[in-house]
């Protein structure tokens, strides 16, 4: 069994409907694929630096507001 890095990102997954994009879209604008993209989320790895900036743009918010609980 694996084990986490972190509790799973509940935020991102609201941004990523509020912003109306798929699993899939996400993970190619990310430069990965969709089953990375959903370990990340769920807490099996971390994003990276330049992930978080991209992910901030596209949702349009902080990385503190993505990431921090």
């Amino acid at each position: 069994m694996r084990k986490k890095k972190h509790q799973p990102y509940y935020k991102i997954p609201a941004f990523q409907i509020l912003s109306r994009k798929t699993d899939d879209e996400m993970a190619q604008l990310l430069g990965i694929c969709k089953r990375t993209y959903k370990e990340k989320i769920e807490g099996y790895s971390d994003f990276s630096s330049e992930q978080g900036k991209i992910l901030s743009t596209i949702f349009g918010v902080s990385q503190d507001e993505i990431f921090l609980t």
